[in-house]
């Protein structure tokens, strides 16, 4: 199980606890569950939300309402880089890697993220390894494991760290 109601109470619990987070940005829309749980809290914060993925499987009448920002876009593309580094803006942002290869995104975008920015990576210990992909930039002073209590509660397999 990866999505259940405890993976969205870590997210409330990462919001609340992380106000400096000026928007969010997602990496893999699929369904849109975590989106719509990201728009929410865009809308209680007054925060842009952005999600981008290849295909838009999610309902664009509630993404709007939502005022989420949709971009149709493979994430490994310069044009995805740009957008995400535009959208950031340099500001404190949760970057919520969850597309088609979370190690990449995360060991792309991790390093560009402002300081106080949240990053993290879905599927922890199927697609995204700590000793494998995130490590090394602990090593380095890039990031830090945030709440690795949190990781696999109710088994979430959600590994999140903070730009330092």
């Amino acid at each position: 199980m990866q999505h259940n109601f405890w993976l969205y109470s870590v997210i409330d619990r990462v919001m609340l606890a992380n106000p400096q987070i000026a928007s969010i940005l997602e990496i893999g829309t699929g369904a849109g569950c975590v989106t719509t749980i990201f728009g929410l809290w865009g809308i209680h914060r007054g925060i842009p939300v952005t999600t981008l993925d290849l295909v838009n499987r999610h309902n664009p009448k509630i993404l709007g309402r939502l005022g989420v920002e949709f971009l149709q876009m493979d994430e490994t593309s310069e044009e995805a880089e740009r957008a995400i580094l535009d959208r950031v803006g340099g500001k404190p942002t949760w970057l919520y890697c969850d597309g088609g290869c979370k190690s990449r995104e995360f060991k792309k975008f991790a390093p560009l993220m402002p300081s106080g920015s949240i990053i993290s990576a879905h599927d922890l210990g199927m697609e995204f390894r700590h000793e494998v992909d995130a490590l090394k930039l602990c090593q380095q002073g890039v990031v830090e494991p945030y709440k690795p209590e949190w990781w696999m509660e109710m088994n979430i397999q959600l590994a999140i760290y903070k730009k330092l």
